[in-house]
């Protein structure tokens, strides 16, 4: 019962604009692991296919109405015609769906009656009856209702089923072939996994602590094991709290995607010895990995959020690389920096499209309105680095966006205006790539401590 109220919570919270990573932590303090572990599986379930799993229990509702009238029974009690839902019960509604469908570990049944009490227990028990038959007949036709839109020859509902907003097709149609979207969509349903980012040369001390931690029972780390992608990074079997493992607190473990952990690299592998700046750096994950591959390498971090520049701040310290680490708050359109840097990583802020699955809450808030937004910040951002960099310099562009407008689109439209640049090719090798057109290259989610990720590098020209 706490699980689920913990989900309903959970969403609440992202109603109000919070991230849902940010609000099952908050849950973290106030009930057991396993009732913690059912909250965040019911939360991100509801909201990586949200559309969907509402479309479905609004069809299911009609098709109840339906019944009632037909059969003159009570199938239909308590539904009103063009009955619209409170929050709550919409909520309520949202949750069950998901996980009468997508949850295999946990009775249907019991999940139906605990949402059916947390209604009564708010005072919403005249919406119990239509709660209980809609979720009923979720439970016994929703299945199909699945299978219709996963088989469906139109692109729009086969995006619905994978959890892609409508209004986003024709940019992912612009990206990406028929056959490349039909295997995206697949792979949007795999689950992600956590994966942990060690200093370098610590990983099988950090192997041996997480599978110690996980035979006394108290995390799923027993099944730890090394990345064949990246030398410092494991990979876990679940998802997990960063707090509950063993030598967060010290900086010897931090939880990050093996994509993200490629793209910082490219920092490393194309430092010379000079000044490297870090444009927006966010929370301070890649920064954090900057400095603890080049801890010679002076670097300097940019933040526009005062909230995410203090957290970055609080990560330095943790990771031993508060003294050496310049951080300043302010917009990087506007900053300047206190040394020319040799190297410019540019992780610009974007639809986070490639992270969807991992991150789904900001997919639903985005509109084309929007994107065309997120893409005139990443232009100008992408001058700004340009125009900042050495003669000699580098400059790594990066999004966890899979959609071109985002990608090769900006890049080509800000080389278009200068001549001292070239495009540099990106020292990755493996399965998991994907060529830009005709510059960069992607990372393909296909496993599950993958997001899908985009990097550029270029030359500034003497």
């Amino acid at each position: 019962m706490r699980g689920i109220k913990g989900a309903l919570l959970a969403l609440q919270s992202v109603r109000d604009g919070r991230f849902i990573g940010s609000a099952l932590r908050s849950l973290g303090n106030e009930m057991p692991v396993k009732e913690l572990s059912l909250a965040s599986s019911l939360a991100y379930a509801a909201l990586r296919r949200e559309s969907l799993w509402r479309t479905v229990f609004e069809t299911c509702a009609v098709e109840r109405k339906r019944e009632g009238k037909k059969e003159g029974k009570s199938a239909g009690a308590g539904m009103k015609k063009n009955q619209k839902f409170s929050p709550l019960v919409s909520d309520c509604l949202l949750v069950g769906t998901a996980g009468l469908l997508e949850l295999r570990n946990f009775a249907g049944g019991v999940l139906v009656n605990g949402l059916l009490e947390i209604l009564k227990e708010r005072g919403q028990e005249k919406a119990v009856p239509a709660a209980n038959a809609i979720l009923r007949s979720v439970s016994r036709d929703g299945a199909g209702i699945l299978e219709k839109f996963r088989r469906s020859p139109r692109l729009e509902e086969r995006a619905m089923w994978a959890g892609i907003p409508g209004w986003t097709l024709p940019a992912w149609k612009k990206t990406w072939s028929g056959d490349e979207l039909n295997e995206l969509f697949g792979l949007a349903q795999i689950s992600p996994r956590a994966s942990l980012r060690t200093p370098p040369g610590e990983r099988e001390g950090v192997l041996v602590s997480l599978r110690q931690k996980g035979q006394t029972g108290d995390t799923d780390l027993a099944g730890a094991e090394p990345s064949d992608l990246f030398p410092d990074s494991i990979r876990l079997a679940s998802t997990v709290l960063p707090t509950l493992l063993p030598g967060f607190g010290e900086g010897r473990v931090t939880l990050q995607t093996e994509s993200s952990m490629l793209a910082a690299s490219l920092v490393k592998d194309f430092w010379r010895g000079g000044p490297v700046l870090d444009m927006c750096s966010g929370r301070g994950v890649k920064a954090g990995q900057i400095a603890q591959a080049l801890p010679a390498a002076p670097l300097e971090c940019w933040e526009i959020s005062p909230g995410r520049h203090l957290a970055a701040a609080h990560e330095m310290e943790r990771l031993g690389a508060g003294g050496r680490v310049r951080l300043r708050a302010g917009d990087a359109l506007s900053l300047e920096p206190l040394e020319p840097p040799e190297v410019v990583l540019l992780d610009a802020p974007c639809t986070g499209s490639g992270t969807w699955n991992r991150k789904p809450e900001f997919k639903w808030k985005l509109n084309w309105a929007k994107l065309d937004k997120i893409c005139a910040v990443q232009k100008n951002l992408l001058k700004k680095a340009l125009s900042l960099a050495k003669t000699g310099g580098i400059i790594v562009y990066v999004t966890c966006s899979l959609l071109r407008q985002e990608n090769e689109n900006i890049v080509a439209e800000v080389l278009s205006e200068r001549t001292d640049c070239v495009v540099l090719d990106v020292p990755w090798t493996g399965r998991h790539l994907r060529r830009g057109r005709p510059w960069g290259t992607y990372i393909w989610p296909s496993l599950p401590w993958l997001d899908g990720f985009y990097a550029a590098v270029m030359l500034k020209k003497a």
